[in-house]
């Protein structure tokens, strides 16, 4: 358990230490869904959420969703591509700020970016090209497979420890 006081010799320390345990568990978050290798070494999307949790205090949580297709673009929502066979790399192939904060990102504002201004752009304009499948990704047959696998393994992980307890 870790104690914060907020005085004004110590306030920057800890602004410092939330600042760095946040982004490392976010990083060993998202390396950890890439080695859990989900499916089968196959390149796969990470579909990030922010959803708030308590609307009087505000807080927030980060959902983390592994899958093989390409989810419907919303505002509040990332999504990352990445290969178990090189955890160290992630690409991002959108990140969408919430309705209310697009206007944020264009240039000359405070939080001006470039690419979360092109995301907008194209989730106001064109959604759909947000959705196209990327180079390498499975087809529809080869992902229906996959999970097809996925659910026999569960099913026969449960029935096997069924077993175990009936012993």
């Amino acid at each position: 358990m870790q104690s914060f006081y907020l005085n004004r010799n110590q306030i920057w320390d800890n602004t410092y230490y939330w600042k760095e345990n946040s982004e490392r568990d976010y990083c060993d978050t998202i390396k950890n869904m890439i080695i859990s290798n989900p499916f089968k070494n196959h390149k796969f999307y990470i579909y990030q959420i922010v959803k708030r949790v308590d609307d009087i205090s505000g807080v927030k949580k980060w959902y983390h969703q592994p899958r093989l297709t390409k989810p419907e673009p919303l505002p509040g929502t990332t999504l990352l591509r990445v290969d178990p066979k090189d955890p160290d790399t992630v690409t991002i192939i959108w990140t969408l700020p919430n309705e209310e904060n697009f206007g944020l990102y264009s240039e000359g504002k405070m939080f001006a970016d470039s690419f979360v201004y092109d995301c907008v752009q194209k989730y106001l304009h064109s959604p759909r090209d947000l959705m196209k499948k990327e180079e390498g990704d499975l087809s529809d047959e080869e992902i229906r497979e996959i999970y097809k696998s996925i659910k026999q393994d569960a099913l026969r992980k449960k029935n096997a420890k069924n077993r175990e307890k009936s012993s």
